[in-house]
């Protein structure tokens, strides 16, 4: 590109006897300071833009290109002082190794698999033609020729892919300049290649670069078009970015959209926390709270739960994780209700976290009733027979360590399959259900009440003992005797039979049964309607 060599030794000898002052006036008149100038701009300018593009492909090279092309001129400047071989030979390659670097980046920046080889092969050929010259005294208009026609070659690759790419509309405007520049710079090189050639076939005199027209010619044209295609690939880099940039607004605006979407259509509260404090929440958090979510923003995670699950929520939140815990909301006007949370961190840090909260009263309704069905007798609300062995045994246990008294009672309905053949089988459960409801308002709280089956009854009486037991039956049997029940063919009234036995040491559920049924029999025998307590004599009897 910017290589031009001295005809023969003779003006080689010539050269370097002149003075050093007329070369520097000569160069400081010429095209050659102003391009080299510019060159050192674009290459300061490539290295900004490197810097500031990064991790973007192709800068990097634009800017070792223009770095390698600068010394590789101050390398042939310094041949020009001096006459050195050494430095023409490497100026040329450097030039040349500036350029295919430079257009390198352009297949990078456009991800195009790179034509490595352009380096060594141009770089190669030039240091052939440049030694053989100083070996076997060449032209240099030859020289010159060689060198422009594999510099004007190098970008013809790099023209046809900017010029032909469609691909990526965004940088289309920067790359048609691109192109076009190197274009330009192109055309010219090769124009000076040619005229270096025409000097050689026609044997012209040496003329010292700085005076010659073809070899001034690039610096006239090929330098600033080189520059404007600086400016060209500087343009694409912003492009470039100013479209990835849009498109990562783009994709962040839908990001946005599509999370606030999967956060409405979720059938759970969704709040997003930052240092425990609520950041945003969906529809279905604004509906569970009963605030509106300007309310919510900014506020302690802890607004949305009663006053005594704060220290249960402390201890999720230290943790920065909790994962399907039941504990109890709080909505805005002052109810509570059973509630399910799950926390994990946002951004895998504790300080961002995503809380979910699920309303569970409908399913602790129905774990309520499951537990009912499995526990009670579905008609009177007692106990069932699983149920009261389970918990009888247990109280028998606490009995026998702390030799407490303890009473059994056996109750049974008297004649009542006559309610039913009467007045029917709605009226008889009609009837288990006020006689059910009649003992329980009677007994304590840790009193066992049950139904064993059909007329049938079992009440356990921790801590009691035996007179306190019939007192207690007593009661119920007489509260029952003065009950009119009420039905369309007329009034009745209900009698019980009951049977207690009294724990003795080593005595079981079983023993105790056992005893009970046989006092319940004695109190049938003797007319109904009346408490019987068990005696020693009833085993004898029935034995």
């Amino acid at each position: 590109m910017l290589g031009r060599q001295e005809l023969s030794r003779y003006t080689r000898i010539e050269f370097l006897t002149e003075s050093p002052l007329p070369f520097m006036h000569a160069l400081y008149f010429s095209p050659m300071l102003l391009g080299l100038c510019l060159l050192v701009a674009v290459a300061i300018a490539a290295s900004a833009l490197w810097r500031m593009s990064r991790p973007y492909a192709g800068p990097g090279f634009w800017m070792a290109g223009s770095w390698s092309l600068i010394g590789g001129i101050l390398l042939f400047i310094g041949f020009m002082a001096t006459g050195s071989p050494t430095l023409n030979v490497l100026g040329n390659a450097g030039q040349l190794a500036g350029e295919a670097l430079f257009l390198l980046g352009i297949f990078r920046f456009m991800g195009k698999p790179l034509p490595w080889w352009t380096v060594p092969v141009s770089v190669g050929l030039m240091v052939s033609f440049n030694i053989h010259y100083w070996l076997f005294a060449g032209n240099s208009d030859f020289l010159m020729g060689v060198y422009s026609t594999i510099a004007g070659l190098l970008p013809v690759q790099a023209i046809w892919l900017l010029l032909r790419e469609k691909a990526d509309s965004a940088t289309r405007p920067a790359r048609l300049l691109v192109g076009v520049s190197l274009l330009i710079y192109s055309v010219v090189t090769l124009l000076r290649g040619a005229l270096g050639y025409l000097n050689w076939w026609q044997d012209q005199p040496y003329v010292s670069p700085h005076e010659s027209f073809s070899y001034l010619l690039p610096y006239n044209f090929a330098i600033p078009a080189l520059v404007m295609g600086f400016v060209g690939v500087t343009l694409m880099t912003m492009q470039r970015i100013l479209a990835n940039s849009q498109q990562h607004a783009e994709q962040a605006r839908l990001s946005s959209l599509r999370f606030e979407r999967l956060l409405g259509a979720s059938s759970s509260g969704v709040a997003l926390l930052q240092n425990n404090r609520i950041q945003d929440v969906n529809q279905r958090m604004e509906y569970l709270s009963g605030l509106p979510r300007r309310q919510l923003i900014g506020q302690p995670v802890g607004v949305l739960f009663v006053d005594p699950a704060q220290q249960q929520l402390e201890t999720y939140l230290s943790t920065g994780t909790a994962g399907q815990c039941d504990i109890d909301a709080l909505h805005a006007d002052g109810s509570s209700y059973p509630a399910e949370i799950s926390l994990s961190p946002l951004t895998g840090e504790k300080q961002d976290m995503i809380l979910e909260l699920r309303d569970v009263s409908h399913r602790k309704t129905l774990e309520h009733q499951l537990q009912l069905l499995a526990t009670q007798d579905s008609l009177t609300g007692a106990l069932n027979r699983r149920a009261f062995n389970e918990q009888a045994e247990t109280e028998i246990q606490r009995t026998a360590r702390h030799q407490n008294p303890l009473c059994l009672a056996v109750l049974d309905l008297d004649h009542f399959k006559r309610i039913n053949d009467a007045f029917g089988h709605l009226c008889g459960d009609e009837s288990l259900l006020q006689f059910s409801t009649l003992c329980r308002r009677q007994i304590r709280r840790h009193d066992l009440f049950a139904r064993f089956g059909g007329e049938e009854f079992t009440l356990l009486l921790p801590e009691t003992t035996a007179e306190a037991a019939r007192l207690l039956l007593e009661r119920i049997r007489q509260e029952l005797d003065s009950l009119p029940m009420q039905h369309e063919q007329g009034r009745f009234n209900m009698t019980v039979s009951a049977g207690i036995a009294t724990w003795q040491p080593g005595d079981t559920l079983e023993t105790l049964f056992r005893r009970a049924d046989q006092a319940l029999y004695r109190a049938k025998s003797d007319g109904r309607n009346r408490v019987q307590l068990w005696s020693a004599t009833m085993e004898d009897s029935q034995a």
